[in-house]
């Protein structure tokens, strides 16, 4: 199911819009603002996207949030190869060894890897900032150190998608100036996203200082405990 149909009415709410306004704007009686959603036509749906002033590319590209018994994740075949693994929770190590953590660590460096193949502009479109949040090195290195940590972070980062797309903001930060890997922002946004299974999640997301582009930082379940 695309965005538009999943959270066509949601997406109204965030943006502040109303049915009745967004049914002038398309052109319809307000009673058919429901089957516009269920839409499957390119041109409504591209002027759809002009009206509510989102990409395009959000509306037809985004699926919804798998259920948790369904995660999928990459798990490195060989040299030259990666292949998806449908996983259950339990199948990630929960131990607190170093082993169970490197191989936490692996895993969100091999998803990562798979996702950045099946999302070449390495971005997606957050509805509550308005703005796209970019993936990039600092953004693995820094989760993949700090969710490896814990068994429930490293399930958070599975929902990648999700989260990008749907985190809400709680408040801007300034970025810390004796930590290196943050020297190259300017800011630091901290957002929540409240996960089925999981709980709520916190992704810090960088301003980058030389072209105020938005860069997911690091990415940690709040409730490790769980």
């Amino acid at each position: 199911m695309i965005y538009f149909e999943a959270k066509g009415e949601s997406l109204l709410s965030y943006i502040g819009m109303s049915k009745s306004e967004f049914a002038v704007r398309m052109g319809v009686k307000r009673q058919n603002v429901g089957a516009l959603f269920k839409s499957k036509n390119i041109v409504t749906i591209r002027k759809a996207s002009e009206v509510l002033g989102v990409p395009f590319s959000l509306l037809v590209g985004y699926v919804e949030e798998p259920e948790i018994d369904g995660l999928g994740y990459m798990i490195e075949k060989d040299a030259d190869e990666t292949c998806i693994m449908h996983i259950q929770p339990e199948d990630i190590p929960t131990g607190s060894s170093v082993d169970a953590m490197r191989l936490r660590q692996k895993l969100i460096h091999t998803f990562y890897t798979s996702w950045k193949m099946k999302n070449p502009e390495q971005r997606l479109y957050n509805i509550d900032l308005r703005d796209y949040i970019n993936i990039r090195y600092i953004s693995i290195e820094e989760t993949a150190a700090h969710a490896s940590l814990s068994y429930l972070s490293t399930l958070a980062v599975l929902q990648l998608d999700a989260i990008l797309v749907n985190s809400k903001i709680i408040k801007k930060v300034p970025s810390k100036h004796n930590n290196k890997n943050q020297s190259q922002f300017e800011s630091m946004l901290i957002m929540h996203y409240d996960c089925v299974g999981v709980g709520k999640i916190k992704m810090t997301v960088g301003v980058r200082r030389s072209d105020k582009k938005k860069v997911q930082y690091c990415i940690t379940a709040m409730n490790v405990d769980k």
